[in-house]
């Protein structure tokens, strides 16, 4: 229960903070971290393996975890990241897979030019018309289309 209060405590300056002008907040939380850290590592040791597991986990990833005191801009969860790897996991999971290295990047490729002209709300099928067409010529291969860009 204390570590989910002490978390609790933390994001609402890091909600404050995106309201503000841009500042570090680990001066001014210092004495909470370090209250956290303690926890965590008095977690680390405990006979319960999953509180145990979970103190551990945080001190491991604790410049990660807390990046966004630095940085109050950066998301608080990677909810967006694992949203974006969704459809590339369930395709992985349907095919198992290319079996080959040029395989396994010509996919990222494909994977990453869709989900960008799909965020920059562009037809991945429009752009990848127009890269075949300019190599064709002999051209170099068009930009990704701009953010302002509507399908």
């Amino acid at each position: 229960m204390a570590l989910l209060e002490t978390f609790d405590f933390l994001i609402d300056p890091v909600y404050q903070a995106r309201e503000w002008p841009p500042q570090d907040l680990r001066e001014i939380l210092a004495d909470d971290l370090t209250r956290l850290k303690a926890l965590c590592e008095k977690m680390a040791h405990s006979p319960i393996e999953k509180a145990a597991q979970l103190g551990r986990e945080f001190l491991n990833d604790w410049d990660a975890i807390f990046q966004v005191l630095a940085h109050p801009e950066l998301p608080l969860t990677n909810h967006f990241a694992e949203r974006l790897l969704r459809h590339g996991v369930i395709l992985r999971r349907i095919t198992y897979g290319p079996r080959t290295q040029q395989g396994n990047l010509a996919l990222a490729t494909f994977a990453s030019i869709i989900e960008t002209c799909r965020l920059r709300k562009a037809s991945p099928l429009r752009y990848l018309h127009q890269v075949l067409a300019a190599t064709r010529k002999g051209l170099e291969a068009p930009a990704l289309p701009p953010i302002s860009a509507v399908a």
